[in-house]
Order: structure tokens, then sequence, then C-alpha cells
């Protein structure tokens, strides 16, 4: 039997909601599930099921309520030092081991002389590793956030709004590499620069 528009529209549907719940970060989960409601419930009108229009637009109404307590809530951000050789710091790497090994070799993190965990709400949200250079330049070697915290926040607290947290820890510049091309779109977007020839894909950020 062969499959009419609608009934498409309908699997369009539930393909939407299905990857929203693949999502790491709540907010893309709850933007992308409030997307799938709404087609869900156009689908429902389609084939005239009021039940189910109904539960979709409570739902996608749910989806808009939470995703307006995130962006109104005022949440508080904090940079604090770390120790590569504390307890909770090797626990932090390696729970997180699979994620951060996609930045950087553990092996190669050891060399990491300034070490900071980034606080959102007094829960540490992740951790930048680096070296300190003579003029005030940090060498960025690891820039990692966990997945729930995942919505460009961080970056923008600490980078653009508010660089105040780092210059008291006597950090005048930014320097890291970009490793793909996700990266270099994130780096732009943080504000760093990439060098003239950035044939080594370096980016700077003065403070």
């Amino acid at each position: 039997m062969e499959l009419d528009w609608v009934e498409w529209f309908g699997y369009l549907a539930s393909l939407v909601v299905l990857i929203s719940l693949t999502m790491s970060s709540i907010i893309k989960l709850r933007v992308i599930n409030f997307i799938g409601c709404l087609l869900f419930a156009s689908f429902a009108y389609f084939i005239d099921s009021v039940p189910t229009i109904f539960m979709n637009l409570s739902i996608a109404c749910i989806n808009l309520y939470f995703l307006y307590q995130i962006y109104r809530t005022k949440e508080e951000f904090k940079i604090i030092s770390a120790s590569k050789n504390s307890e909770y710091f090797q626990h932090f790497i390696n729970i997180n081991r699979q994620d951060i090994e996609k930045q950087i070799n553990l092996e190669q993190l050891r060399s990491a002389d300034t070490l900071f965990y980034m606080l959102r709400d007094n829960n540490i949200a992740g951790v930048l590793a680096g070296t300190k250079e003579a003029d005030g330049t940090f060498a960025i070697m690891l820039d990692y956030v966990i997945p729930r915290y995942r919505d460009f926040k961080l970056g923008s607290y600490y980078y653009q709004t508010h660089p105040e947290f780092l210059k008291e820890k006597g950090i005048t510049a930014l320097k890291t590499t970009a490793s793909d091309q996700d990266h270099c779109l994130y780096l732009n977007k943080m504000g760093f620069a990439a060098q003239p020839d950035n044939q080594s894909q370096t980016y700077i950020k003065r403070l």
C-alpha cells in the first residue's frame, strides 16, 4: 500500500521528536522537541485526532515554559584555580575521558601548568587547562564543558562579557589551536581572531 503525504509527514514529525531525545544539551532537546510537537500536532490535525493535537500542543507549551525559565534565570558564574594532582580533578578527567580525548591526549594534558574549574551556579561545569606564558598569554590545551552545560553560556561569559575573571588570574590574552571546523566556528563565535597565515589554525583573543 502506498503511503500518502500525510503519512510521510507523520513519520517526519516522529523522527524530529526522536532526534530531540538524543540531544545532550537540554536547550537543544527542548527546542527540537518543541518543533517536533508542533509538527505532530499538525499531523494530528490532518488525521482529525483531537486528543493527539491537545497532547502535543500541551507538550510544546511545557517546552516553551522551561525554555523561558532557563533564559530568565540569572545564573552565577565563577572560575577557580584547580590542581591537576588533586583527587577530584583526576576523577573529573577520568569520568569524562572519552570526550576530553577528542580534544587532547591525556599524556599531553599532564604538561599543563595552569588549570581552572569553570563554575555555573556553584556546579563544576567544565575545565580550562593550558600553559601560561611570561607575557600573560594563556595557551589553551583543553576547554571542556560537560554536555549538560553546552549552550555557549560559559564561553560567552568568560571570554566576552566578563573577561575580568581571567584577568584576575593574570591572563591578558588567550591562544588556542582549532581542531576542526566546528571548533573554528566556536572560536569565531567567542571572539577569537585567526592569525594572518593561520596555517597552524592558531586563534588569539586579547582580553
